[in-house]
């Protein structure tokens, strides 16, 4: 079985980091929008505000607050109980999905930005 290439390969005179960081920008963008702005069962507004909640940001109504919190501050001490309420909350297994989803999307990304921020003032430090 051969690999699977994810980014292209370079072109002449590119970079390989530099191709490589902006194409992963670009997967970044269309993985947050698809997640957040696609088509689902909850209403796009309320998945961008688990996000951004999940990320540090404002708290939001209901019990996809506290899911989203803690998803954002460490997914692995999720209980049961957070999963429930918004269960309930949702009447869906389908819609808690997407809100669980979008947590972990908003969280995900930060860190990521987060990650590429501290690279780039590594490398323009060395530079």
């Amino acid at each position: 079985m051969s690999p699977v290439h994810i980014l292209p390969a370079p072109r002449e005179g590119m970079e390989v980091a530099r191709l490589a960081q902006s194409d992963y920008r670009v997967l970044a963008d269309a993985l947050w929008h698809r997640v957040l702005e696609g088509p689902g069962e909850t209403r796009p507004e309320l998945r961008e505000a688990v996000a951004q909640r999940a990320a540090g940001g404002p708290s939001i109504a209901g019990a996809c607050d506290d899911l989203a919190r803690q998803i954002g501050e460490s997914a692995c001490r999720v209980t049961d109980a957070q999963v429930a309420s918004v269960f309930s909350e949702m009447r869906s297994e389908k819609a808690t999905f997407e809100i669980v989803i979008a947590a972990s999307v908003g969280a995900g990304l930060l860190r990521w930005r987060q990650a590429i921020s501290a690279l780039e003032a590594v490398t323009n430090a060395t530079s």
